[in-house]
């Protein structure tokens, strides 16, 4: 924990993983964006005190007026913006797609007016290979310009956060002070202790989880998915075994469509995650509250959300780096 304690900006708020995160290591949410009603819905019922300050929804929208903090006095922005334009599963229309190019503008105007002393933008692997590798040199180059030294690293949280998911996602820090920027690191490897039965559920679920005879390739499913030790996915077509003794990547289309479906057999039958089990792969404490919607508004949610366990380690570097350059 971080005594003295600091200020961050919540942009692209999803379900509340970052805040989470940084809560942990003494931040103070001053500010908090997100777009998603549903994913409101279940932000407000773990941070009931965001009704009473500072909500803004739609980043595009947001002003200096609106952190209630001169220019330079916020010192964290975070922000998970939205991954489809730069994503190796979206269109990859990366800058050029309405949603990333307004997006990362919107960003950049932020960091000119607001000048936090530092940020932290998380987004997925794919953005650094987009348009050969240009999409994400000129982010840099524009980030730069805006008054920032940066780091850039590609972490998973199967390999830097002891939780078993096979997540790669990029993320870019940026401070203002240099010294500070030459003070932070990104976390180091940490070894993998954990296994998928840390996160799946000890009992039987809810019988509308269960894939045995309810689907034209139930058959087939029940066939391909033989251990208990393993997770595995319906790609529309056939089922993919994950050999890496963890949950492959979650995404915001897992449980709807028939695609990418993350499969277990437990012992009453083949199952698909629960909503619980996807928030337990990415680290969200067993206090966190689900709200009663749908479970495929729950699957988004989570696909959409961060691993928080790792943003609370680059949290805590990003704290200290802050406290070092006081």
């Amino acid at each position: 924990m971080i005594t003295k304690g600091f200020t961050f900006a919540d942009l692209f708020a999803g379900v509340g993983g970052m805040r989470i995160a940084f809560e942990r290591v003494g931040g103070r949410c001053v500010l908090t964006s997100e777009i998603d009603e549903k994913a409101l819905a279940t932000y407000f019922l773990n941070f009931p005190e965001t009704i009473d300050h500072k909500l803004v929804k739609d980043v595009l929208k947001l002003s200096t007026k609106d952190f209630s903090l001169d220019p330079g006095e916020l010192d964290v922005m975070v922000a998970g913006f939205p991954c489809q334009p730069y994503s190796l599963a979206g269109l990859r229309l990366g800058l050029q797609d309405d949603r990333g190019g307004e997006i990362f503008t919107a960003l950049l105007r932020l960091l000119r007016t607001v000048k936090p002393k530092s940020f932290l933008l998380e987004n997925v692997k794919g953005i650094r290979s987009h348009d050969d590798g240009n999409t994400f040199t000129y982010m840099l180059e524009q980030l730069t310009k805006c008054g920032y030294t940066l780091r850039h690293e590609t972490l998973n949280s199967m390999t830097h956060a002891n939780v078993p998911q096979n997540r790669e996602r990029v993320f870019i820090v940026g401070f203002r002070d240099s010294s500070q920027a030459a003070s932070f690191e990104f976390p180091k490897r940490k070894k993998l202790t954990k296994t998928i039965h840390d996160c799946l559920e000890p009992n039987e679920v809810g019988e509308e989880f269960y894939y045995d005879g309810k689907y034209p390739a139930s058959r087939e499913i029940s066939s391909a998915v033989k251990s208990r030790d393993t997770i595995y996915q319906w790609r529309r077509h056939y089922v993919r075994e994950n050999k890496s003794n963890a949950c492959p990547t979650l995404t915001a289309n897992m449980g709807s469509g028939g695609h990418n479906v993350p499969l277990v057999r437990d012992q009453k039958g083949v199952r698909k995650l629960t909503p619980r089990e996807t928030a337990n792969f990415q680290g969200f404490p067993k206090s966190f509250k689900l709200p009663k919607v749908a479970n495929s508004h729950l699957y988004h949610q989570f696909g959409n959300s961060v691993t928080v366990p790792l943003i609370e380690r680059i949290a805590k570097q990003m704290a200290i780096a802050l406290e070092s350059g006081k």
